[in-house]
């Protein structure tokens, strides 16, 4: 009887040991991934810093409306060009669309919008003002052409060319719209445009001629 305690007692050291065993294995595995856990969880936190109220401050508030576009879609600079310009406002007009063309460049009524601005704005005549306007507008009348061959551009882009004198750049674009057989009001327009071109073209060299020569028979008289 005595003999069986102290094996009893072996037996349940040995559970106490293996039992602690178990314990620190589970331990082993445990922490490795608990401490990789926390420091994945920390490096994805992002540094928040403090930012004052913009309450009383409505031109940084303005500001940063106009840097922060990331719930300003194209439609909606376009939108805000076309009531600029119905205010007459074209600076900002020029600005709206150029916001728009930076979101979508590929889009040719924005670049059509701009390039038309860009005209108004050199018409102003503002003293001072050294921008070559025109030269912008046909910038932008051009690429909206080389983009979707948009006859709008062209017609445009041709008013242009006849106002610089530029006579044989705006028939080219007038008569490309008559070989597309757009539609029938702006191919009306192009063929009135074609006759005005001939017009002013062709009757001043005449003019100027006769002129000179009754310059040169007074003077032979």
């Amino acid at each position: 009887m005595g003999s069986k305690v102290p094996t009893v007692i072996k037996e349940h050291k040995n559970m106490k040991r293996n039992h602690l065993f178990i314990i620190l294995a589970i331990l082993a595995i445990f922490l490795p991934v608990h401490r990789a856990f926390l420091a994945g969880s920390n490096f994805s936190r992002k540094p928040v810093a403090p930012v004052a109220p913009m309450a009383g401050r409505k031109a940084e508030k303005s500001l940063f409306g106009m840097l922060n576009n990331s719930g300003t879609e194209y439609g909606t600079w376009v939108r805000k060009g076309k009531a600029y310009i119905k205010r007459r406002e074209y600076e900002q007009a020029i600005l709206a669309f150029r916001k728009a063309i930076f979101l979508r460049p590929a889009e040719e009524e924005a670049r059509f919008l701009l390039a038309w601005c860009y005209e108004k704005r050199g018409l102003e005549g503002l003293p001072g003002d050294q921008t070559n306007w025109d030269r912008l507008a046909e910038k932008e009348y051009r690429t909206a052409i080389s983009l979707a061959d948009h006859l709008p551009s062209r017609f445009n882009l041709a008013l242009l060319m006849r106002r610089l004198q530029r006579f044989t750049e705006a028939r080219e674009q007038l008569e490309h719209i008559l070989l597309t057989g757009g539609s029938n009001s702006l191919t009306k327009k192009a063929q009135a445009e074609l006759t005005a071109i001939f017009h002013q073209d062709m009757r001043p060299r005449h003019i100027s001629v006769d002129i000179k020569d009754l310059g040169k028979r007074g003077t032979d008289d």
